[in-house]
């Protein structure tokens, strides 16, 4: 979402904003280098490797609105140190190939500039909790909500739970008795609609967020009518009663601009990142792996009769059918019986249908890792929803609200959901509505730092063998 002029909710002071995207960088390159006698030095390269590298940390620096909607935005700040260090090592190298002035003890200084992004990330962090302690704190910001419904009571109680935002919520404006309106405790009712222009003409109110429903047009307009003659910022509170909204923002189209409501995720350079990420990872991944994928591809055909790959017609991005490729972990006549993807029985514990192979395999997930070509040639990404056979899609989209919304990126060799423990057999209705829930929370909050953090948990997921069989 965009925010509208003068609507920052950020605790964070702007001194501290400019300190933790600009000067904390800036310091650490000019302390590079004087480290280093740049400043004194006779190389034409050098002053050119200070802008470069200022302008690189700068291009690097943390996005502070991002890092509000992530509670564990110290993760996201020490691996963004990772993509630092990498872009930081190929400039330099670049520089040396290019300058001949520079002797090999100048490449030393790739060495201390991982010891400097690892001090200005740490610095990063250091100033974000010193920023948000109370006596750094902006003035808090008064909002009110005009109308208690199921999306204004949830929008008040996720303010309270993010620490980063300097907003005091007053309470919600209603002219309903308490058994007509969803439970809005621990908050209170300030007063009744009719009587907000009387209470925000005594009372200090910066922003006042409607949100009532779109057929209530005549309490809207009365709403509105009353704040004209007031100081506050007035903002609309969709009351989404089905979903969430999937990557909100406003979006012009022609002279005017639309309220877009469900969205694919990542556009412009994140999907250029995210795609070149796909291609090296799975590239790296087929050519490590190579000699694991070549022993087991030979115990398969020893263990059991029947090709060595199982494909299976599955649905991705668009809903757009491929065909997915994994090891054969069952016998050959329940692999063929199921390679269309429309009739489906999921594997249980102790399935018989399981070779020995297969149940190896399918615990420590190599039966996955064929899908690596997939993430090669286009068809998935390394993280994502995963992929469910072309039955289950049918059976699931009546049955679960929001269920295609998941076909709006390419779906994954793992994703949110799994690491979140739902992996494996989703035999109740239940775990298939969980499994949606987590896919469309990776939808509405996806960045390239938190595929890296679904990967890094991934591996701890298949160590431990969990939901796998």
């Amino acid at each position: 979402m965009q925010y509208a002029s003068g609507s920052d909710f950020l605790a964070i002071r702007s001194p501290f904003r400019y300190i933790i995207q600009l000067v904390v960088p800036a310091a650490c390159a000019i302390f590079l280098s004087w480290f280093y006698g740049w400043f004194d030095t006779g190389s034409q390269v050098l002053w050119p490797v200070l802008i470069v590298l200022t302008m690189t940390m700068t291009w690097a620096r943390f996005d502070i609105h991002k890092l509000t909607k992530i509670k564990r935005y110290r993760f996201i700040v020490f691996s963004d140190l990772f993509t630092r260090t990498l872009v930081i090592y190929f400039l330099i190298n670049v520089i040396f190939a290019i300058d001949g002035t520079l002797d090999n003890r100048w490449r030393q200084v790739v060495y201390y500039a991982v010891f400097l992004w690892m001090l200005t990330s740490i610095l990063t962090v250091v100033f974000i909790e010193i920023s948000i302690l109370t006596v750094f704190k902006r003035k808090l910001i008064k909002i009110a909500i005009a109308a208690v419904t199921s999306s204004s009571v949830a929008f008040a109680r996720n303010l309270g739970e993010q620490k980063f935002l300097a907003i005091d919520f007053l309470g919600f404006f209603e002219d309903r008795t308490d058994d007509r309106i969803p439970d809005y405790l621990p908050f209170k009712i300030l007063a009744r609609i009719d009587a907000i222009a009387d209470y925000i003409t005594g009372q200090e109110v910066d922003h006042v967020l409607v949100s009532l429903p779109t057929e209530a047009g005549y309490r809207f307009g009365f709403v509105l009518e009353q704040l004209l003659n007031s100081t506050c910022s007035v903002h609309y509170l969709h009351d989404f009663l089905l979903f969430r909204p999937i990557r909100e923002a406003m979006t012009p189209i022609g002279s005017m601009s639309v309220f877009t409501i469900i969205d694919s995720p990542g556009a412009g350079i994140d999907s250029a990142v995210k795609r070149s990420f796909d291609i090296l990872g799975s590239a790296i991944g087929l050519i490590l792996l190579m000699p694991l994928l070549i022993l087991v591809a030979i115990w398969i055909k020893i263990d059991s009769k029947g090709p060595v790959f199982f494909m299976q017609n599955r649905w991705g991005n668009g809903a757009q059918p491929f065909q997915i490729y994994k090891f054969r972990s069952m016998s050959q006549a329940t692999s063929s019986a199921s390679s269309d993807g429309e009739t489906v029985v999921q594997t249980t514990q102790n399935d018989m249908r399981v070779t020995k192979v297969g149940a190896f395999i399918r615990r420590t997930s190599i039966d996955e890792l064929p899908q690596l070509i997939n993430i090669l040639k286009g068809d998935m990404s390394i993280v994502g929803p995963r992929p469910h056979a072309a039955g289950h899609n049918k059976q699931y989209r009546g049955l679960v609200k929001g269920y295609m919304l998941r076909h709006k990126v390419k779906p994954g060799l793992t994703g949110w959901a799994q690491i979140h423990g739902f992996r494996g057999e989703t035999d109740t209705i239940d775990k298939m509505e969980k499994r949606v829930e987590y896919d469309l929370e990776y939808l509405r909050n996806w960045t390239p730092m938190l595929d890296i953090y679904v990967i890094l948990r991934t591996v701890k997921l298949v160590v431990t063998g969990k939901n796998a069989y």
